[in-house]
């Protein structure tokens, strides 16, 4: 006897082929290369946000201590400013005694023929100029000054005879004129 058998045949499922371990393998290991990648890039990307902010909290610091270092440049220039006038000011009241205490003595010491033309002050030398009637004066003047204790020196440079032009009498007077240099102590 024939059987025919008219019910569709089961096919047989194939079994799958195994996969292969090195394509297992490179999936697994593409896959945790992958996870690393995103991971180090995220880091990345944060650290480098984290740097940028830092960099721009450092440029506004920067710019607020570059303010502040203008500003203490700024007070370092008057306080040198500030110094410098006060060591005018304590030079000066420490020098203003000299010029009164040599106008003094030149006028306690000056006989009544004698007068001055110019008297000039540079530092500690006093250059002056003047006339008197008679030579004699002029020696008791010089003498009258070396026994100063202003005067560290007196030396008369020239005294010479000249005749100048009365204007209310119109006539011509003799007397002569002298040029000396003293020294002040101190």
């Amino acid at each position: 006897m024939i059987r025919i058998n008219l019910l569709p045949e089961k096919k047989k499922k194939k079994k799958p082929k195994p996969v292969p371990g090195f394509i297992v393998a490179g999936a697994i290991l593409s896959t945790v290369a992958l996870i690393v990648v995103i991971f180090v890039t995220y880091n990345v990307k944060a650290e480098l946000k984290s740097l940028r902010e830092r960099s721009a909290r450092n440029k506004e610091r920067i710019t607020a201590l570059q303010k502040r270092l203008k500003e203490l440049k700024n007070y370092e220039a008057l306080l040198q400013s500030v110094q410098k006038k006060k060591e005018i000011i304590v030079s000066l009241r420490k020098n203003q005694e000299i010029p009164v205490r040599l106008l003094d003595d030149l006028s306690r010491y000056l006989p009544d023929s004698v007068w001055f033309k110019s008297l000039q002050m540079k530092g500690k030398i006093v250059n002056l100029d003047g006339f008197a009637f008679t030579n004699s004066d002029i020696v008791n003047f010089v003498n009258n000054l070396k026994r100063s204790d202003l005067f560290k020196s007196v030396s008369l440079l020239e005294t010479r005879r000249q005749e100048i032009t009365e204007k209310e009498l119109k006539e011509k007077i003799t007397v002569y004129y002298f040029r000396m240099v003293l020294e002040v102590k101190g």
